[in-house]
């Protein structure tokens, strides 16, 4: 299932997704269904898992096969089809189809290097078989058993007991800025004895009953201010004493803001890396036809490309321009905002995915080959530039009317009059 080179740690992590799952499964046909209140609970060792996946694609974004571990990490929410109801196959769809992004890209990418449109082959058909598995037994959601046990009890016998639960595979080793965590301990460990629990004060008073008043001061009638008015002045808090524990309390910590890394320009093999450079606008790269460019986190900053270039892609930029001469495959826009986009000669296919505000500008005399796919984007505006350097601009679509002709659905724009 793994492509070539690809880290096997994610299909590791893939297979504990699917064990979770399978986990899951026992607990229902054993459980009534969960309490809101326990769905978390219930969920945890399966969230934890899934969110493995996408946190390793975050720290492998410089490896050749990133994609690959994107349409992974795309399509593996699709697993959380158990807290979804009465149709979880619409976001079974959903989260699948947000992967077939990253699996044309590997189609591309390395359509002459045998194996990666097996792998491609391979995940598709791992998830189409869920989605018929979640039709054919699970249509309208997950079936719990009505006369079943609790399910936070049965998840903690099945989680816990019988034999063993897959571990989670042990992660790469980390750079040395970034020790790995201590490992957790040993799933029966116990606390030592001379460590009392956190709650076990709290729960021994409570389970005196009627005895647990027995240490509370008495108060007298003269001491009780509804029986004293004299009194009731001394219960105001004063200035000073008031401005006294503001001193004495403990200053509160800040919220972290988001983490600054220094700016990055280089080239790595055949791939340039440009990352987060902020408020640059004389960034200039001379390419390479057999160069890529990965952009990433920059931010008020503008790049220049030179001379034909294979592909570009920006992920997370905001407020970022990208001049480039021309490409040869795809230049690639995610997750980003308020982007622009210029294109002095030609560009096959500009891709825009999970973008809100891209402005592409093309060449009238070049441009008009190239074709534009977007996905869940908003604010994408296509300006035909003439040859006197004015141009005309059009948007793309957002809206789109649905509905029942002649036996099927047909989708077209909407389109607003008045």
């Amino acid at each position: 299932m793994r492509p070539l080179n690809i880290p096997s740690f994610q299909s590791n992590l893939l297979k504990l997704v699917v064990l979770k799952n399978k986990e899951f499964l026992r607990v229902s046909v054993r459980a009534k269904a969960c309490l809101p209140a326990d769905i978390p609970i219930v969920m945890k060792p399966m969230n934890e898992a899934i969110t493995q996946i996408g946190t390793y694609r975050d720290q492998n974004r410089a490896s050749r096969q990133f994609n690959h571990l994107s349409a992974v990490s795309e399509a593996i929410p699709a697993f959380g089809w158990v807290c979804v109801a009465p149709r979880p196959i619409d976001y079974m769809s959903e989260m699948i189809g947000a992967s077939d992004f990253y699996i044309n890209r590997i189609l591309r990418d390395f359509k002459d290097t045998p194996g990666h449109k097996e792998w491609s082959q391979k995940l598709k058909q791992l998830f189409t078989a869920l989605k018929e598995y979640v039709t054919n037994n699970h249509k309208k959601g997950v079936q719990w058993n009505p006369n079943g046990g609790d399910a936070k009890e049965v998840a903690a016998k099945i989680y816990g007991g019988g034999s063993a639960a897959p571990k989670a595979p042990a992660a790469p080793r980390a750079p040395p800025s970034a020790p790995a965590p201590p490992p957790p301990p040993p799933a029966g460990a116990k606390p030592k004895a001379g460590a009392p629990s956190a709650g076990g004060g709290l729960f021994a008073e409570i389970n005196k009953g009627a005895d647990v008043t027995k240490g509370l001061k008495k108060v007298s009638k003269d001491q009780m201010t509804h029986k004293n008015p004299g009194l009731r002045g001394s219960s105001v808090v004063k200035d000073a004493d008031l401005n006294k524990n503001k001193k004495a309390a403990a200053p509160a910590k800040k919220a972290a803001g988001p983490v600054s890394r220094p700016p990055k320009l280089k080239l790595e093999g055949k791939k340039w890396s440009c990352e987060y450079q902020n408020g640059v606008q004389d960034i200039v790269i001379d390419a390479q036809v057999t160069q890529s460019l990965y952009i990433f986190r920059c931010e008020n900053s503008v790049i220049t490309v030179k001379g034909k270039i294979n592909s570009i892609t920006l992920d997370n930029c905001k407020k970022t321009g990208i001049v480039v001469d021309s490409l040869v495959a795809s230049l690639d826009v995610v997750n980003s905002n308020s982007i622009k986009v210029q294109v002095n000669d030609k560009a096959p296919i500009v891709n825009i995915d999970k973008t809100d505000g891209c402005q592409v500008f093309v060449q009238k005399a070049t441009g008009l080959a190239t074709e534009f796919v977007t996905a869940k984007s908003s604010e994408v505006n296509i300006c035909l530039v003439e040859e006197n350097g004015e141009y005309n601009e059009s948007f793309v679509a957002e809206q789109f009317l649905t509905k029942y002709c002649d036996g099927k659905f047909v989708t077209e724009l909407y389109e607003v009059c008045g």
